[in-house]
């Protein structure tokens, strides 16, 4: 029997869910995965809890966050300024 709990039933958790299962069998492809890790960053995940749920490294969420684009996955970050050569 499968028991869920409220925060697996949420979209959120449903989709992180979805993606282990997917790795586990082998069945995961980098474009869909790339879409889920920016929604995912939309709904407000970090980067750290994208990891921890999805079973992925820093450098896989990076890559993956790339992938669906730059400016919208970075958009809040802090930058500091870039360098000037004089």
């Amino acid at each position: 029997m499968t028991c869920l709990t409220s925060e697996a039933a949420s979209r959120d958790g449903l989709m992180a869910a979805t993606i282990r299962h997917n790795r586990a069998r082998g069945r995961h492809q980098i474009h869909a995965m790339s879409e889920i890790v920016r929604e995912l960053t939309q709904l407000g995940w970090t980067p750290q809890k994208i990891g921890k749920e999805l079973g992925m490294d820093a450098d896989e969420v990076l890559r993956l966050k790339q992938i669906s684009g730059l400016t919208e996955m970075f958009a809040g970050r802090q930058f500091s300024q870039a360098w000037t050569i004089k």
